[in-house]
């Protein structure tokens, strides 16, 4: 790792901080290694500074008619085979419009939903799991992505369900400070190792309240 980076993560996060990102690195030298800090937001954990937004703007979720008129831009990075996998899949993309323009979005599922090719992330369906996040490079600095997810987990508990549930990874320090600025709390932690070949996962006890866990793709 830099020198630069370190320092970065020193910190924000201390020398424990400096102490996991060094030894991440050094396990995935040697093998596959992921871990995944597993976390929730509800309305009663949501920064309510991201529900403002900006007045101009539209916060919606999209039809399959408006996703496929965006998907034919590629800078949207929505593709006809995205769309044609996400969509039978009952997932579901809400957006930030600026009048007809595409400024962010997000996707949100409450299906197991690859994180890789080879691997799927489950967990309880009274949930929403968001990914696949997009900010046009114009629009990029308003914190689009924080206020489209906080609007979507409005629409989402209106709608029944218990809040977001999501992932980041425990090297991935910039994306853990956000998501901890925004509101979302940690629910455990899922390591997912691969030794010739095989997978070998393991999910914190903590998950399994919210049925979050790996699991290898059948």
């Amino acid at each position: 790792m830099k020198l630069e980076d370190l320092k970065r993560i020193k910190k924000g996060f201390g020398y424990r901080g400096v102490i996991h990102a060094l030894r991440y690195s050094a396990i995935n030298k040697i093998i596959f290694y992921r871990q995944l800090q597993g976390m929730i937001v509800t309305m009663e954990t949501l920064n309510p500074k991201y529900l403002k937004g900006n007045d101009a703007y539209t916060h919606t979720f999209l039809n399959e008619q408006q996703l496929r008129r965006y998907g034919k831009d590629p800078q949207t990075e929505m593709s006809e085979t995205f769309l044609n996998r996400v969509l039978p899949k009952g997932d579901r993309c809400f957006a930030i419009l600026d009048g007809e323009t595409l400024a962010s979005y997000g996707w949100y599922s409450t299906k197991p939903t690859a994180i890789n090719p080879e691997l799927d992330l489950y967990f309880d369906d009274r949930w929403v799991y968001m990914f696949k996040g997009y900010t046009n490079p114009s629009y990029r600095g308003q914190r689009l992505h924080a206020i489209g997810m906080a609007k979507a987990l409005e629409a989402f508990t209106k709608e029944g369900y218990k809040g977001l549930i999501s992932y980041v990874a425990t090297n991935n320090f910039a994306s853990l400070k956000s998501v901890y600025r925004m509101g979302y709390v940690n629910i455990g932690k899922v390591k997912i190792y691969r030794i010739f070949g095989k997978f070998i996962i393991k999910a914190d006890e903590g998950c399994e309240k919210y049925k979050f866990t790996v699991k290898p793709r059948v």
